[in-house]
């Protein structure tokens, strides 16, 4: 498995999104531009930010065009509902930082 990078990747969310949802609608257009293709069982980590800049980490299992798959409140964070128009973006986070630095010791070998 690996984490999954790529440079500047944004977007805004289609359509509101519950605390409990676990797919993410992009701004049209978006996802096949803008973030990583990602297939079982390579992943990679965003960050949901709403318009009072409440954060939260969610891991991206898989992408299907401007849909991604995801596992909420990653990393400390607290799932919480968003609305249309809040940001999200493909950010280094702690444990992509861990998971990256582990895959590179195992590769040195």
């Amino acid at each position: 498995m690996t984490v999954l990078f790529k440079n500047n990747a944004h977007s805004t969310l289609a359509s509101s999104i519950a605390d409990d949802a676990t797919s993410i609608t992009l701004a049209s257009g978006h996802g096949n531009a803008r973030f990583p293709v990602t297939a079982s069982p390579n992943y990679f980590y965003a960050t949901l930010i709403d318009s009072s800049n409440n954060l939260e980490v969610v891991k991206c299992t898989a992408r299907s065009s401007d849909v991604l798959t995801v596992v909420r409140a990653q990393e400390g964070t607290s799932a919480r509902a968003y609305s249309t128009g809040d940001r999200i973006e493909l950010r280094i986070t702690a444990v992509s930082y861990t998971h990256l630095r582990a895959h590179e010791t195992r590769e040195d070998r």
